[in-house]
């Protein structure tokens, strides 16, 4: 498992891809942004022209969503840390990073399909609350399969990527894992 530290640095705009999933840092503005309201009714300021609370564990907030609606971003998934309670709104001034959303992707000019992905959050993974993708993506000596999971560890989150699928290790069957249906959706030019 290759942990993202050994990744090289993300600069605005420019996108790294992990696998099939896709990771990007955006720079924010919050001009055009919308709030997600978290369980105890405080409201988290997101960044994002589009945003909508997926669900909160172990002091995260899992967020969907995308910084523009009149262009090609395709909505993506967000990992916020959610502070302690210092007041009604939580505004995020950092970067965030940007991952995949569920679903099958086409090329924008052949139309062919080159990545599947199929994403889960909860207790999924050896029993631990995680964020867990598992994916397919078309490379040129045919279709590839990757794991990519963000564990909440007692210092934060702890990321894991293998091109080795260990399905021993999932649990998505338990019923606090949930698996977030995907879409049907082009890459991004």
């Amino acid at each position: 498992m290759i942990p993202l530290s050994h990744l090289p640095c993300l600069l605005p705009r420019v996108a790294v891809q992990v696998s099939a999933v896709l990771v990007l840092s955006l720079p924010l503005s919050t001009a055009q942004s919308v709030p997600v309201t978290l369980l105890d009714q405080r409201k988290l300021e997101t960044g994002l022209a589009e945003a909508r609370l997926l669900a909160e564990m172990r002091g995260f907030a899992l967020i969907a969503g995308r910084h523009c609606i009149a262009c090609d971003e395709n909505t993506a998934l967000y990992v916020r840390k959610i502070s302690p309670r210092s007041g009604f709104v939580e505004r995020i001034t950092e970067p965030a990073a940007r991952y995949t959303y569920p679903g099958q992707y086409r090329d924008y000019q052949s139309k062919a399909v080159v990545e599947k992905t199929r994403f889960f959050y909860g207790r999924c993974y050896e029993g631990q609350t995680a964020l867990l993708w598992l994916s397919e993506y078309r490379g040129p000596a045919g279709w590839n399969h990757d794991t990519y999971v963000i564990l909440f560890g007692e210092k934060g989150l702890e990321h894991h990527y293998s091109t080795q699928y260990r399905p021993e290790l999932f649990h998505l069957g338990h019923e606090e894992c949930v698996e977030l249906p995907g879409i049907d959706a082009e890459i991004e030019p």
